[in-house]
């Protein structure tokens, strides 16, 4: 039985519609320097309505406007990408059993890489 066999559908379905993480880091980043879309987006060559799309978790950076992002609010890219791919992946295949079984694989899979790399 997988973890989400535990959730109900509206739980899921929140899961899908909510703001994105990504999103509310960005919304956040750019809060806390009390910077409005306008001065963030003029800064990262993205349009206010894109960008707020983005904030609202409607729509995703490409990786060039993420890479923007992340240097005007000097943050570290990896941090951000990793939320990026995460999102990709539940926008692309839903909220279900298979993704999640598919995300243990990757996880399965990649265990030697990572343990290979941290004993370097």
């Amino acid at each position: 039985m997988s973890i989400l066999s535990k959730f109900d559908k509206s739980s899921i379905s929140k899961m899908k519609n909510s703001n994105s993480e990504l999103g509310l880091r960005l919304r956040n980043l750019r809060t806390q320097k009390k910077l409005t879309l306008h001065q963030v987006s003029k800064e990262v060559d993205i349009d206010s309505p894109m960008l707020s799309k983005i904030e609202r978790g409607e729509r995703l950076p490409t990786i060039e406007q993420l890479q923007r992002l992340c240097k005007f609010f000097k943050v570290a890219e990896a941090d951000l990408k990793v939320m990026h791919t995460a999102e990709k992946i539940i926008k692309e295949y839903g909220v279900n059993d298979t993704t999640y079984d598919a995300v243990r694989l990757v996880e399965e899979q990649i265990t030697p890489y990572i343990t290979k790399r941290k004993a370097k």
